[in-house]
């Protein structure tokens, strides 16, 4: 074998350790980390806190995602069990979840963020902005609005062979983009409605 042949063998063989000794182990610490935060924030003195709805979705968000797309790559790499190459129903749902999840965990602590501006703000108004009802309407609408706006995954994704008796779980080329295209071209249409525009002043500053 040559020496660029050895040296890509030994790469391979190392990223293969990793997840097959690594991967268990962050796997466990995550589902730990996470049910630990859970039970930490939904505490009853923390839980009049409106902050803390968006902390516990983040966590929920990030639990689902180390025991759904994370388990799926340690399978794939640590253990050549490849799920998503075998059923196309799983290889959509891998690429939807990833896609899904991915997005969640940050926009929630986006919200979080924006609702600890209206606590310290100085103004007493815009403090008592900060309310439990406020944080659930936005988890519901804004995980309502991912849901839709990744949903292009469950029907543009395929098994696709590469090279001979290679299969990889892909999205379409070019059908793909299109699709993309039309999501934001939509969405884009919806922020800037004169009505929506009206129920999210209506909901902020009401």
């Amino acid at each position: 074998m040559s020496s660029p042949d050895s040296f890509l063998a030994l790469l391979e063989s190392i990223q293969t350790n990793l997840f097959r000794i690594g991967g268990p182990l962050l796997l466990v610490c995550g589902v730990v980390s996470c049910v630990i935060n859970l039970i930490v924030f939904t505490q009853k003195n923390l839980r009049k806190s409106p902050c803390s709805i968006y902390l516990v979705a983040v966590n929920i968000v990030n639990l689902l995602y180390v025991t759904l797309p994370v388990l799926f790559l340690i399978l794939t790499v640590g253990y050549d069990i490849d799920l998503t190459t075998s059923n196309l129903f799983m290889c959509r749902f891998y690429y939807y979840t990833s896609y899904l999840f991915e997005i969640l965990g940050p926009f929630y602590l986006i919200l979080a963020s924006i609702d600890r501006v209206l606590v310290t703000s100085s103004n007493v108004g815009t403090q008592l902005k900060s309310r439990h009802r406020l944080a659930y309407i936005c988890i519901g609408c804004g995980t309502l609005f991912w849901i839709l706006f990744h949903c292009h995954a469950l029907f543009l994704v395929d098994i696709q062979e590469i090279a001979p008796d290679y299969f990889i779980c892909y999205a379409r080329a070019g059908s793909f983009l299109v699709d993309i295209s039309f999501c934001v071209g939509c969405y884009a249409y919806l922020l800037i409605s004169k009505t929506f525009r009206k129920e999210v002043k209506r909901l902020f500053f009401c």
